[in-house]
């Protein structure tokens, strides 16, 4: 009984700092857990387990995107989200944006971008108004993926260790 009120304390506080902690497990008792921090426009998650571990950082509207690579912004562009990830040394990142460019400006500038930073495009997708490219370096990848929005261009830019 006394464990029962000492984990419904640890979930009281837990909810009131805006943590949460899920803790999943297999037939043969393996464990992963599952834990959150922060509120619904910036949340740290953290998931671990005898393999290791990965974190996951999300932010609503964050200017502040760590793009590995040296991979940039585009010009001028608003970031709508970031995404930062980290597994065990391998980073990665992604992050949407929302430009008054047209699609094949801002297609146009991020194929010039990658490839001098070294990157080889290997793949160029279009599909109705979406248009995708994605290449790698060393071991690393990015995909960029450009699409009409609103005012101009939505952008989402994905680069990380493989």
């Amino acid at each position: 009984m006394r464990k029962s009120w000492m984990a419904a304390g640890v979930l009281l506080v837990l909810a009131g700092c805006g943590g949460e902690k899920t803790v999943y497990s297999d037939a043969e008792g393996n464990e992963v857990k599952v834990t959150r921090e922060g509120d619904g426009d910036a949340s740290e998650v953290k998931i671990t387990s005898a393999d290791g571990s990965a974190t996951v950082n999300i932010n609503a509207g964050d200017t502040d995107a760590k793009l590995p690579f040296g991979l940039e912004i585009y010009p001028g562009a608003k970031v709508v989200s970031t995404m930062n990830s980290n597994s065990d040394g391998n980073t990665g990142a992604m992050v949407v944006m929302e430009s008054d460019a047209k699609p094949d400006a801002v297609l146009g500038w991020y194929r010039k971008s990658v490839e001098s930073k070294g990157f080889k495009i290997e793949t160029e997708i279009t599909t109705g108004d979406m248009r995708a490219i994605a290449g790698t370096k060393d071991k690393g990848s990015f995909t960029l993926q450009v699409a009409p929005g609103d005012a101009g261009s939505m952008i989402t830019l994905i680069a990380g260790q493989s």
